[in-house]
C-alpha cells in the first residue's frame, strides 16, 4: 500500500509524456517556427493509404482551395554535338521561393470529361536553373490560366488531367535595362547609329508572353477530408530577356495538392 503513491506519480508522468507530443503535433506551425526553414516551400501531403474517390456534380463544379505546386526538379533542353536534344538536369538555386500557391481552382464537367481551371492565387514565381557548366537559366515558374482536362466523372488515383498555360514575361513591361531600353518605357533603342538600328536585333525591347504545357496526375484522394495529391510534368520556355536571347525549353517536375473548399 506504501508503494501507492509512488505509482500514481509514475502512471501521471506517463500520461503527460504520450499527450504533450500529440498536443503540439494537432497545433499549426507559428510563423517563428516556419520562417528560414523551407517548410513554406513544401506542399502539404496526403496519406500513402488514401485511394478515395470524389464524385463531381452534374451541372455543378468543386472548389479546390490551397492549390500548391512544389517543384522538385528542373531539366533544360540542351542540343548535343551530334544534333539530337536532351533534357540537362539543372540546380534550382531558388528552391525555397518556388513553390506557387496558395492557389483556388475549379473542377466542372465537360462534354463528359473533367476540365481543371486555375481562377486566382499566387500563379507564378521566378525562377533561376544552374546548368552544370555554372550557367544559369532564368525562367517564370508558371501555372497561370492553367486549363487542363481528363477523363472521367470523378477524381480518383487514377485522373490524369493535361491542359496549357500562360507563361508571362521574366520581366515586367515597364522594367529597364541599364541602358534604360524597356519594351513600354525609356528608349527603343540605344545605339549611336540610328539608321542601323534594324541590325540590332537585341536592342529593341519586346513583351514575353508565351504558353507551356502541363500534365498533373493524380495519386492519392482523401475522401473523408477532401485532400488529394499527385504528381505534375510541365514544359515551358525561359526567359528571352525581352528578346535579347533564345529562349531554352524547360522540364519541371514537381508534387501537387489541393483540397475542397469549405462551403460557406
Amino acid at each position: 500500500m506504501r508503494y501507492r503513491p509512488l505509482l500514481a506519480i509514475l502512471l501521471a508522468l506517463c500520461l503527460s509524456v504520450f499527450a504533450v507530443p500529440a498536443k503540439a503535433a494537432k497545433a499549426p506551425l507559428t510563423y517563428d517556427q516556419i520562417r528560414n526553414t523551407g517548410k513554406a516551400a513544401i506542399c502539404p501531403s496526403v496519406s500513402d493509404n488514401a485511394r478515395g474517390r470524389i464524385e463531381v456534380p452534374r451541372g455543378g463544379s468543386l472548389k479546390l482551395t490551397d492549390v500548391c505546386f512544389q517543384p522538385v526538379q528542373i531539366e533544360v533542353e540542351e542540343e548535343k554535338r551530334n544534333g539530337e536534344k536532351e533534357f540537362i538536369k539543372a540546380k534550382n538555386i531558388m528552391i525555397s521561393a518556388a513553390t506557387l500557391g496558395p492557389i483556388k481552382a475549379e473542377v466542372t464537367p465537360k462534354d463528359g470529361a473533367l476540365e481543371l481551371k486555375v481562377v486566382d492565387g499566387i500563379t507564378f514565381q521566378p525562377t533561376t536553373g544552374q546548368m552544370p557548366r555554372r550557367e544559369l537559366v532564368p525562367f517564370l515558374f508558371s501555372v497561370k490560366d492553367l486549363v487542363a482536362t481528363a477523363q472521367g466523372s470523378a477524381i480518383d488515383p487514377s485522373t490524369d488531367f493535361e491542359g496549357e498555360f500562360l507563361v508571362p514575361g521574366y520581366h515586367s513591361s515597364t522594367f529597364l535595362d541599364p541602358r534604360g531600353r524597356g519594351s513600354n518605357t525609356g528608349y527603343d533603342t540605344a545605339v549611336g547609329l540610328q539608321a542601323a538600328k534594324d541590325d540590332f536585333a537585341t536592342n529593341r525591347k519586346v513583351d514575353e508572353v508565351s504558353q507551356g504545357k502541363m500534365s498533373l496526375r493524380i495519386a492519392r484522394v482523401d475522401a473523408s477530408t477532401g485532400e488529394m495529391a499527385g504528381s505534375f510534368v510541365s514544359i515551358q520556355p525561359s526567359s528571352t530577356e525581352q528578346g535579347a536571347m533564345e529562349p531554352h525549353t524547360v522540364r519541371v517536375q514537381g508534387l501537387f495538392y489541393a483540397r475542397l473548399a469549405q462551403e460557406s
